[in-house]
């Protein structure tokens, strides 16, 4: 890469790891759609090879450990990590992701670009529905019972870890609605405690999509001079995003980024 490029990619790496600390979703939901604007005819131009997004996916998943350490640390000294459900969290998340990284190796770059466009999409549309439905909690949830059963954080887990390791998303931009609405936790909650199960799922996934590049013809080298020019950007945006989010409208910053990843996923179909 020039030094054009890096200087880019380490931007994506701050703002994604900023609006990722502060959604709990750990950044390559943002990540992934800007490589490919990033590297399109329009700026410096992308390869022919449409399985390069194996090598994005990559690199999205290895920045999504970086950013998420810092803002499950940050959580947890505001004691905002729901510590009790972790390790049923971590351990469905984690089985769910193996398999969905397996799956990606089976599928084309095209097809997965063109699944990660329409997942974001759809992502997006349920996001502004919630925002716009009436605020009928604070952000601390008073009043709210949580639900936080085996079978519900197992439905939670998986689900979340099987569609974020075939997308190379990691999975926090689904686990933390999927708290709230089946588990009934509280939004700060959701957010802190999805940073801390991707701490180690997303490492995981990243580890084994990194180790089966070879079979869509990708350089681990390539992915990891990605993941290196986002991740120190990445760790200082991870950590100043769940500072903020304990003293910021949390739906404003989610109106943002549900804008951005909208006009990310019409760019990239």
């Amino acid at each position: 890469m020039t030094i054009d490029q890096a200087s880019i990619v380490a931007l994506i790496g701050l703002v994604a790891g900023t609006l990722g600390g502060i959604a709990g979703v750990g950044g390559s939901v943002l990540i992934l759609p800007a490589l490919h604007i990033v590297f399109s005819p329009i700026l410096f131009g992308e390869s022919a090879d449409p399985q390069v997004h194996h090598s994005y996916m990559a690199a999205g998943m290895t920045v999504n450990v970086a950013v998420s350490i810092p803002a499950a640390w940050r959580h947890h000294r505001e004691g905002a990590v729901n510590t009790g459900i972790l390790s049923r969290l971590i351990l469905s998340h984690l089985l769910a992701i193996i398999s969905g990284v397996q799956i990606s190796n089976m599928l084309s770059g095209g097809v997965l670009q063109v699944c990660l466009a329409v997942a974001l999409m759809l992502y997006c549309f349920w996001n502004l529905r919630m925002l716009a439905r009436p605020r009928r909690r604070t952000f601390d949830g008073k009043g709210r019972v949580e639900r936080s059963t085996t079978p519900r954080l197992v439905f939670c887990g998986f689900s979340t870890g099987l569609l974020g390791g075939l997308l190379g998303l990691g999975g926090g931009f689904l686990l933390v609605p999927l708290l709230q609405l089946i588990c009934n936790l509280r939004l700060k909650n959701a957010i802190a405690t999805s940073s801390a199960v991707l701490c180690i799922t997303a490492g995981v996934g990243a580890i084994l999509k990194l180790a089966t590049l070879y079979q869509h013809g990708q350089s681990v080298g390539y992915a990891l001079s990605l993941a290196a020019c986002m991740a120190p950007t990445g760790i200082l945006g991870g950590w100043l995003g769940a500072k903020w989010v304990h003293h910021m409208p949390v739906s404003a910053v989610r109106l943002v980024m549900t804008g951005l990843i909208m006009l990310a996923a019409t760019k990239i179909l």
